[in-house]
C-alpha cells in the first residue's frame, strides 16, 4: 500500500531485499495501526513514547517511526508549523562496536536517560511549539555560514529558508517546568513573539501571511535560529535519502549546547503533516564557551571543535591523505522524532485523539480565534483518599494541622545541644508558624539553590550546617536501626524466604527502610582545592596578597553546577528511593571489616566476585594492596580476626566479639530504587555486585505504603555512636556524635564512586533524618581503617533526607524533590 506521500520508493535501499523489507513494513504499519487519521495515530505513538510505564514497547514505536521517515515524500516546508516532540533517544556513542554484534543500539543507550528526564518534566506540556520557516537573503547565508561555497551552491530563495522556534509557558508549571522558559531565553536568545511585520527577527523576513498563520499557535516567546533548505540525509542509515534539513550548528547562528550538535530533517507523510528526525552529531562538536568569571574581560574560552560543514579540517589533512577522506565525520545518529504540523489543520492538530494538550488556553492566541472558549473546559478529578493510618486527612499539604496527632509529628523536633559553642541560635526558630518541618527544609533548600546558583561555597549551607549538629544520633539496640521518635522505625518485618550469604542460608531479620529525598548538592572537591591553594602558599610566603586575591570569597564565584544538574535532571533519572536496614550477623560484620593480607584465601569466591565487577575496582585494589602489606599498621579490628576467618579457625572469644559488636552497634544497609532502574536491570546487575531484586514479602511492605521499591543495592554497613569525620560538626574535643554509613571496606564492594563514600545521619524529627552526603576527595590514597581519616580530605557534598511512610506523604504532596506527577 502506498498513499500520496508514504512510498517505499522513497528510500534510496542498498538492495532489492532491503527495498522490499520495507514496503512490507509500510504495508503492515498502514493496515494494522491507521484507521484513517493519521493525526490520531501519531498521536498513540507519541503517548507511549511519553510514557515511561510503556518503555517495553518504545524500541517497536521508535522503528515504526523510522519505517514512516523512510517512506516520506521530500517537500519544502514553509512558514508557521505547529510543533510536538515524539521522542528523544540517548546518543549511542557505542553503535559502530555493537552493530558489529548484530545489535541495533548498546546496553547503556538502551537506558534512554534523556526520554526519561524529558518525559517526567516537559514532554506534555508545550514547552516547545513548534517552528517557523522564512524567506532569507543570500547575503545573510553567506554570512551566517562564512561564506559557504556549498550552502552558497545550493542557495535558491525559493527553497532555502532561515527558521526560528516557538516556546510557551507550560500549564501549572512545577518548579523544574517553571524555569524552561527563564533558562532559555539568555541561552538561545529568545525574543518575545512579534506581533508586526515591522518586527526584525534574526535577520528573517516576516511575511504577513506567515503572521496571519501563526494566530492559530500558542506562544509567547521565539529564537533558536537555524538556517534550512533541500539536502541529503547524513544519518549513514539513511543512505542520502532527500530530506528537507535544518542546520542549527554554524557558529555565527549563536547556537548553545546541544544546539551546537543538532541536524534535523523533514519528510511529509501526509496533509499538513511533516515527521522531522532529530540528528546529532557524535564527534567533532562544540560544546560552547568558557567565560572566566574573575576575568570578564578575557575573551571567551571556546570548548569542543566549532562546526566548519563538509569541508577538510586543516587538523585531519594527514588523515585524509592516507584515508581518502574527503568529508569530516561527524558520527551523526538519530535521536529521536518529532512533527510539524500546519496551522491549518490546527482543529485536527488539538482534537481530544489527536494533541490536546497544545490547546490554546485562556488568553493565549487561537484560543478565541479557533471557539475554545465556548466550549467547557474538562473537570479535574478528585483527590485521592487518604490513608487508612490517618483518617480524615486528604490534604497533605496542610490538612496536617487539624490533626492533633500529625501537627506535633510535622512540627516537633528531636534535638540536643550543638558541639559548637558558635552555634548560640535556637534553630527551631527556623520553623515558621503554620510550617511543618519538612517544608522548613524545602524552603531553606530553594534559598540554598538560589544563592549557590553563581557561587557555590559552603557558607550559604549554614542553616543546614547547624541543623545537623544540634539533630541526634539514632541507635543501634539489640542489632536493630532505632531513633528517637514514638515508635523508633518505620517498620519492623522478618523475612519468609530464605537467601545464601557466602554458603550460608537465613531470612532477613529486623528490615526497616526509610524514603529518601535529596536537599542540596555541594562541589566539595573545591574546597579541597581551596584548602591545598591556601596551604601551598602559606608554606612558601609567596605573594600572600596575591593569594588573599585568589583565595577571597568575593572573587572565586562559581555555579553551583552539582546542585543544578541533580534538580533539572539528575533526580527525574537516577532512581533512589531511600535506605533499608536489617540485622547483620556477627559472621558477616567480621568478613566486610577484614582487611587482612590473605583475604583471597579467606574469602575467594567473594574476592573473585570483586575481580569480575570491573565496577568495584576500587575495591579489588585494596585487596591486592593488603596482600603486598601496604599498610604498616594493622586495621580497627585486626586483632579479631588474627586467629581466622569465622568459618576458617576464628577462635570462639572473638566470634563473641563480633557477634556482640553486631548486636550493639551495626546493621546490615541496602540502597534502594524504585521502578525507574527496571529499565536499566541488566546494566545495574553488570555494575553493582549487589544489586539484587528484594525477597517479596518484604517488597509487599513498600507496596502498601507512597512509594514502593523495587531493588536493593550498593550495600553499607551502618554503625552508631562514632564521632563525625567532618571537622565543621565539631568544636575540638567536643565531638559530634553520628551514625554513619560505610561503603569503603573492601569485601563490601560496590560500583565507584560508592566506594569513596562515608555519609553521616542525624535525627531532627520523628522519622525524619538528615543526612551529609561525605566523599573523600584525596583518590589517590587508599581506604584502610588504620589511617588517619584527615588523609582522605572528607568534603561535605550535599545534604538528604530519609523519611518514614508520613513524612513520605507529605513529602510527595508539597513535591519536595519529587519525580512523579
Amino acid at each position: 500500500m502506498t498513499t500520496e506521500y508514504l512510498s517505499s520508493t522513497n528510500f534510496p535501499a542498498a538492495s532489492p531485499a532491503s527495498a522490499g523489507t520495507l514496503a512490507a513494513e509500510l504495508e503492515t504499519l498502514l493496515s494494522s495501526d491507521f484507521t484513517g487519521n493519521m493525526f490520531a495515530l501519531l498521536a498513540v505513538y507519541q503517548r507511549i513514547l511519553a510514557d515511561n510505564s510503556q518503555r517495553h514497547q518504545w524500541p517497536a514505536v521508535h522503528q515504526k517511526l523510522e519505517t514512516l521517515f523512510k517512506c516520506g515524500k521530500y517537500a519544502v516546508v514553509d512558514g508557521p508549523m505547529i510543533g510536538i516532540p515524539v521522542s528523544i533517544r540517548d546518543s549511542d556513542y557505542f553503535q559502530d562496536t555493537v552493530q558489529h554484534f548484530g545489535k541495533e543500539r548498546s546496553k547503556i543507550a538502551s537506558i534512554e536517560w534523556m526520554a526519561t528526564a524529558w518525559n517526567m518534566t516537559f514532554s506534555d506540556t508545550g514547552l516547545w511549539m513548534g517552528k517557523t520557516f522564512e524567506p532569507v537573503a543570500r547575503e545573510v547565508v553567506a554570512d551566517k555560514t562564512g561564506n559557504d561555497a556549498a550552502m552558497l551552491a545550493q542557495y535558491d530563495p525559493q527553497t532555502t529558508r532561515i527558521g526560528r522556534n516557538y516556546f510557551r509557558e507550560p500549564p501549572q508549571p512545577d518548579l523544574i517546568q517553571s524555569l524552561g522558559l527563564p533558562v532559555l531565553t539568555p541561552m538561545w536568545n529568545l525574543k518575545p513573539r512579534p506581533k508586526s511585520t515591522a518586527e526584525k527577527l534574526f535577520d528573517s523576513d516576516l511575511l504577513p501571511e506567515n503572521l496571519a498563520r501563526e494566530v492559530n499557535i500558542p506562544y509567547s516567546m521565539t529564537g533558536g535560529i537555524f538556517l534550512a533548505l533541500p539536502g541529503k540525509s547524513v544519518v549513514p542509515e539513511m543512505h542520502d535519502k532527500e530530506v528537507y534539513q535544518l542546520n542549527y550548528r554554524w557558529p555565527r547562528l549563536n547556537p548553545a549546547y546541544p544546539m551546537t550538535r543538532l541536524v534535523d530533517e523533514l519528510v511529509q507523510i501526509a496533509d499538513g503533516i511533516y515527521l522531522g528526525q532529530l540528528v546529532f552529531a557524535t564527534k567533532h562538536y562544540s560544546l560552547g564557551s568558557l567565560r572566566l568569571l574573575s576575568s570578564p574581560d578575557m575573551p571567551a574560552i571556546p570548548l569542543g571543535e566549532a562546526y566548519v560543514g563538509e569541508h577538510d579540517k586543516p587538523l585531519d589533512l594527514l588523515f585524509k591523505l592516507f584515508s581518502g577522506d574527503k568529508e569530516v565525520d561527524y558520527g551523526y545518529q538519530n535521536n529521536g522524532y518529532f512533527l510539524m504540523m500546519d496551522p491549518a489543520y490546527a482543529k485536527e492538530v488539538y482534537a481530544d485523539i489527536a494533541f490536546p494538550q497544545l490547546r490554546p488556553r485562556a488568553g493565549e492566541s487561537g484560543y478565541l480565534e479557533l471557539g475554545y472558549d465556548k466550549t467547557e473546559p474538562p473537570r479535574k478529578p478528585a483527590p485521592a483518599g487518604a490513608p487508612a493510618q490517618w483518617q480524615g486527612v486528604t490534604d497533605w499539604v496542610n490538612g496536617w494541622q487539624d490533626n492533633e496527632d500529625l501537627r506535633g509529628k510535622f512540627t516537633s523536633f528531636i534535638l540536643e545541644e550543638s558541639p559548637k559553642k558558635s552555634d548560640v541560635e535556637d534553630v527551631r526558630e527556623m520553623r515558621r508558624d503554620g510550617e511543618s518541618i519538612l517544608q522548613m527544609l524545602q524552603r531553606i533548600s530553594l534559598d540554598i539553590s538560589a544563592q549557590t546558583a553563581g557561587d557555590d561555597q559552603l557558607k550559604h549551607f549554614d542553616r543546614l550546617h547547624r541543623l545537623f549538629r544540634c539533630g541526634v544520633a539514632p541507635q543501634v539496640v539489640n542489632g536493630l536501626f532505632q531513633g528517637h521518635g514514638k515508635k523508633g522505625y518505620n517498620c519492623r518485618a522478618n523475612g519468609k524466604e530464605k537467601r545464601d550469604w557466602y554458603g550460608q542460608a537465613d531470612v532477613a531479620r529486623g528490615f526497616d527502610f526509610y524514603h529518601g529525598a535529596t536537599l542540596n548538592l555541594h562541589l566539595g572537591f573545591s574546597d579541597t582545592l581551596r584548602g591545598d591553594m591556601g596551604k601551598k602558599f602559606n608554606d612558601s610566603q609567596l605573594f600572600p596578597g596575591t593569594l588573599a586575591s585568589i583565595l577571597d570569597d568575593d572573587v572565586i564565584k562559581n555555579p553551583n553546577v552539582l546542585n543544578m544538574v541533580w534538580h533539572s535532571i539528575g533526580k527525574y533519572i537516577f532512581p533512589w528511593a531511600g535506605k533499608s536496614y536489617e540485622k547483620i550477623s556477627g559472621r558477616k560484620l567480621s568478613m566486610f571489616l577484614d582487611e587482612s593480607s590473605d583475604l583471597a584465601k579467606r574469602y575467594p569466591e567473594r574476592v573473585r566476585e570483586l575481580k569480575t565487577h570491573l565496577a568495584s575496582a576500587p575495591h579489588y585494589a585494596l585487596v591486592k594492596k593488603g596482600s603486598h602489606h601496604y599498610w604498616q599498621k594493622p586495621g580497627a579490628y585486626a586483632a579479631h580476626l588474627q586467629s581466622g576467618s569465622w568459618d576458617k579457625g576464628m577462635s570462639d572469644e572473638d566470634k563473641a566479639f563480633w557477634e556482640k559488636e553486631a548486636n550493639d552497634h551495626w546493621v546490615d544497609g541496602n540502597n534502594i530504587q524504585d521502578e525507574r532502574v527496571l529499565a536499566a536491570d541488566p546494566l545495574m546487575r553488570v555494575i553493582d555486585m549487589n544489586y539484587r531484586v528484594p525477597d517479596p514479602s518484604l517488597q509487599a511492605l513498600s507496596e502498601a505504603g507512597p512509594s514502593p521499591f523495587a531493588r536493593q543495592g550498593y550495600i553499607f554497613l551502618g554503625v552508631d555512636d562514632r564521632e563525625s569525620i567532618l571537622p565543621m560538626n565539631s568544636d575540638n574535643d567536643n565531638k559530634k556524635k553520628v551514625f554513619q554509613f560505610h561503603y569503603r571496606y573492601p569485601m563490601i564492594g560496590g560500583p565507584t564512586p560508592i566506594g569513596f563514600c562515608l555519609d553521616e545521619l542525624v535525627e531532627i524529627a520523628d522519622g525524619l533524618f538528615l543526612g551529609q552526603l561525605i566523599y573523600a576527595t584525596a583518590l589517590d590514597v587508599p581506604y584502610h581503617s588504620s589511617v588517619d581519616p584527615a588523609e582522605y580530605k572528607y568534603q561535605l557534598f550535599g545534604y538528604f533526607l530519609l523519611m518514614d511512610d508520613t513524612w513520605e506523604r507529605h513529602r510527595r504532596a508539597i513535591k519536595l524533590d519529587v519525580w512523579q506527577d
